[in-house]
């Protein structure tokens, strides 16, 4: 997907959450600690802390460049 800001590509992937928010690019194993070096390991991006829900993973798209989020949440 091209970002609608930048047009640069974007990176598919999910937002987990397990303590903290962090974007994880599709592929990608799970960060064991919130470290710096190990989330760069793994390409995730954390995000501040706030409640997603009970294991709701959404997915989402990542620009790095412009840093910006795309992702489709749930209505009611």
């Amino acid at each position: 997907m091209k970002c609608p800001y930048c047009h640069s590509e974007m990176e598919y992937g999910e937002l987990r959450s397990r303590g903290g928010v962090y974007f994880l690019p599709d592929g990608e194993s799970m960060p064991k600690l919130y470290t710096d070096k190990e989330m760069k390991k793994h390409n995730a991006v954390a995000f501040p802390p706030y409640i997603l829900g009970d294991k709701v993973f959404p997915k989402a798209y990542l620009c790095k460049k412009c840093k910006k989020l795309i992702m489709d949440v749930e209505g009611e």
